[in-house]
């Protein structure tokens, strides 16, 4: 981009980039703080670190950077050979360059001025975003000195400010006028030649109350004695009042909200409250938020909080369990993305309790996953827990048994006993098979009276459907019933499918059958 132009502002122009090195100065700034290079702060203040890192000095870009502001507006001290002079800086973004542009006002001659008292109205900014008080070093600070916009700010004239209808501190929010005066009090006595007040808010004439930023100077005599104070303020009001409604929403929102900075929450909604089980309060005095993620999930959580700390951008989702102040579990979803909060990365995101979603989903797996009758899987489970074997035996050349049986002459049992027995045997079956397999084996219904066991890394199946052969028919049922299976057995072959190895088992199966039942046939 040509920046050219630039040259022909009679005030310093400086372009920033996003890391604060300097890609243009114009004329004037050339002229002000000499044609060199290198970062904005070094070559306006003779630092050696960004400015945001020393006291008093808020940084323009940053502060664009972080608060998502269009501009931005401070008064810094600049360092050039040989003396220090104030400038009022306004910084803008050109967002598709990702660079800065800030235009500096030099105050040096107004703050001359007023140290001597002797700077009349005329010569003070009428307009802009800025008012110029000179206050005096008495109870209330007098205004003895103000810019013609105050009335824009304060909505009183330059006149009733210095007839003394209203003093300073009339002005001040009764809840902020004490922390206001301790501010003065305690920077003055510390010998702090200048300082930014935290925001406060002022009365205005007609009852308005805004918000101002206040950069404070130190005045004194040749006896060093403080006699007085200059000051910039500025109308904040707007800031304050976004600030206020994201406040407000994320008090409202049913979602928890959090910033995490290091081990430490920095700021917790209600809601977040609410799902934890702990006071905001408590939340922020915790030592380690990794305190209440359940043991087994704070590893995950642990490395999505390294890639926050290391400034790494990109949204991550992801369900954990919390421990809440009660000691109850509850599964959450959090999303978090980094941020940049006070010159470091953080982690912002939200909090969504799913407990109950995870309670359902439980629910309807077991319904789709099990059998109704029996508590094992049933045969959409079985066919699902196949293919994966498959994968398995196919991908890592691992073997694999499959036993497939029937209960021998099962209508018997119904026509004989009626179906409520019928089921009765179904089930004490599934539970003698189960308590006699391995961990590893899965056992399922394949629906009536057919069973199919899969037996993972298993070679030879044919010893273990003999064993589950000879214990069926040694158990006797209720009311003296006995029972025999017949099964079919078989292995993984390479090159099957789900079709070919239940064919091959079911044909087991049924070869079992015609051979005299009470018995396994291995193909």
């Amino acid at each position: 981009m040509d920046y050219s132009a630039f040259d022909f502002i009679p005030l310093p122009v400086l372009v920033i980039d996003e890391n604060y090195q300097v890609i243009f100065l114009n004329r004037k700034a050339k002229e002000t703080y000499g044609d060199r290079e290198g970062k904005c702060y070094e070559i306006t203040h003779s630092f050696s670190q960004p400015c945001y890192t020393m006291e008093n000095c808020p940084c323009p870009v940053k502060s664009i950077e972080e608060k998502g502001l269009e501009s931005y507006h401070a008064v810094h001290v600049h360092r050039m050979a040989g003396r220090e002079a104030y400038f009022y800086v306004v910084a803008g973004c050109i967002p598709e360059s990702k660079t800065y542009i800030e235009l500096h006002i030099d105050l040096s001659h107004l703050l001359t001025a007023l140290e001597g008292s002797r700077l009349s109205s005329q010569l003070l900014v009428s307009e802009g975003p800025i008012v110029f008080f000179f206050w005096d070093n008495s109870p209330g600070w007098p205004v003895k000195l103000v810019s013609p916009n105050v009335k824009d700010l304060t909505g009183y004239t330059v006149e009733e400010f210095l007839r003394g209808d209203i003093t300073y501190a009339d002005m001040v929010h009764r809840d902020d006028l004490e922390r206001v005066a301790r501010e003065v009090k305690t920077y003055t006595e510390g010998g702090a030649p200048s300082w930014t007040h935290e925001d406060y808010r002022i009365v205005t004439k007609d009852g308005k109350v805004k918000w101002v930023l206040d950069h404070t100077t130190v005045v004194k005599n040749d006896q060093g004695e403080v006699i007085g104070y200059y000051g910039y303020v500025m109308d904040i009001t707007e800031k304050h009042e976004k600030e206020e409604i994201i406040r407000n929403l994320s008090d409202a929102s049913p979602v928890g909200i959090f910033l995490r900075q290091g081990k430490k929450l920095l700021y917790v909604n209600q809601a977040l409250a609410e799902i934890t089980g702990y006071s905001s309060e408590e939340l922020i005095e915790l030592d380690d938020v990794l305190n209440i993620i359940h043991p087994k999930d704070r590893k995950m959580v642990r490395n999505v909080m390294l890639k926050r700390d290391a400034g790494i951008k990109g949204v991550e989702r992801y369900e954990v369990r919390i421990k809440r102040k009660d000691g109850k579990i509850r599964w959450v979803q959090i999303s978090s993305e980094t941020i940049f909060y006070k010159g470091s990365p953080a982690g912002i995101g939200v909090m969504v309790d799913i407990t109950e979603r995870k309670i359902a989903e439980k629910k309807l797996r077991r319904l789709i996953m099990y059998d109704g009758l029996t508590q094992i899987y049933n045969r959409y489970a079985l066919e699902e827990f196949l293919s994966r074997e498959l994968v398995k035996a196919e991908r890592y050349k691992l073997p694999f048994g499959i036993v497939f049986f029937d209960i021998d002459d099962f209508k018997r049992i119904n026509d004989t006993y009626g179906h409520k027995m019928g089921d009765m045997v179904l089930k004490r079956l599934a539970r003698l098979v189960k308590g006699n397999i391995r961990k590893a084996d899965i056992f399922g219904r394949w629906g009536g009276e057919e069973f199919l066991i899969i037996l993972p890394q298993l070679e030879d199946p044919a010893a273990f459907a003999e064993k589950i052969r000879k214990m069926v028919e040694s158990t006797v049922f209720d009311k003296g019933i006995k029972v025999t299976i017949s099964l079919g057995v078989t292995t993984y072959r390479e090159g099957d499918t789900v079709d070919t190895i239940l064919r091959r088992v079911d044909a087991g199966l049924y070869r079992a059958k015609r051979e005299g039942k009470n018995r396994y046939y291995v193909v």
